[in-house]
């Protein structure tokens, strides 16, 4: 029987260590995302949270100041919550220290220098995220790349050399998100991604990776969403995170044994 996880996220609280400030301005997101996080400082947890996921904007570096909230966090892991951490470009110290409580890593995988310079405004390069993923892995045996598809202006640029490089590495698991045109944002015109652009990454993704494929929560809605949640289960994902009804009714009618979860992709 084929299985597949569906993940309704309804106990994952997104906490910003910087509240709703980013530095970077990025093309895609312009901070927008951290409206909707609740702010470190002022955590009060609804419950029945499980996990938190510990994000945030970054610093004209590309880095998540996540060490400096370093006690915080540690309180909120003692209090029984699982943690996953979304972070930047950080070095061996932050990775260490990250490490230490985190139960999930999350790090966005950029595989082109150009891509990196446009969306990101970052003097960075692909040898950068490589430096970074590495030293992760070091300290973390659940550290797990994300790969936007159309990140730039919804255009594929980056995301099969993303998966050529992380390919090369024992993985346990790669999450894919779609770009959405968000309001707002210097890319809140450009268009979703093409559906059949979305479904060759993905199977060029399952072609190569020999580990479980999340499609995470961050994909544009309505018919889009249909369309790429489906795309994910023609291209044999393991997990499917917020699809419709109508995709959780498709997936009982084709006989799937469907496992839920409530947290993280990741968790």
């Amino acid at each position: 029987m084929k299985k597949i996880k569906v993940v309704n996220l309804r106990r994952t609280v997104p906490i910003s260590v910087t509240g709703t400030v980013c530095a970077l301005h990025c093309k895609h997101c312009n901070a927008h995302y951290l409206e909707h996080m609740m702010a470190i400082n002022k955590t009060n947890i609804p419950q029945p949270t499980k996990s938190l996921l510990i994000s945030g904007g970054s610093t004209k570096d590309g880095r998540v100041p996540v060490l400096e909230h370093m006690d915080k966090i540690r309180e909120l892991k003692a209090k029984g919550y699982r943690l996953n951490f979304h972070v930047g470009l950080i070095d061996e110290k932050e990775a260490f220290e990250i490490s230490r409580v985190a139960d999930a890593i999350s790090f966005d995988f950029v595989g082109d220098d150009e891509t990196i310079k446009y969306v990101y405004n970052l003097d960075k390069k692909v040898s950068d995220y490589i430096r970074t993923f590495e030293v992760l892995k070091k300290f973390s045996d659940n550290v797990y790349p994300h790969i936007t598809v159309g990140l730039n202006c919804g255009k594929i640029t980056h995301e099969y050399k993303s998966i050529d490089i992380l390919s090369k590495y024992a993985q346990k698991k790669v999450v894919f998100i779609v770009f959405i045109p968000t309001v707002g944002t210097q890319f809140e015109n450009c268009p979703t991604p093409l559906l059949e652009d979305v479904k060759s990454v993905f199977a060029y993704a399952r072609e190569k990776f020999d580990c479980d494929l999340n499609l995470g929560c961050m994909y544009p809605k309505g018919k889009d969403r249909d369309e790429i949640a489906m795309a994910a289960v023609d291209a044999n994902f393991n997990v499917i995170t917020q699809p419709s009804k109508k995709v959780v009714e498709y997936l009982k009618k084709e006989g799937y044994a469907i496992e839920y979860s409530d947290e993280c992709c990741v968790l």
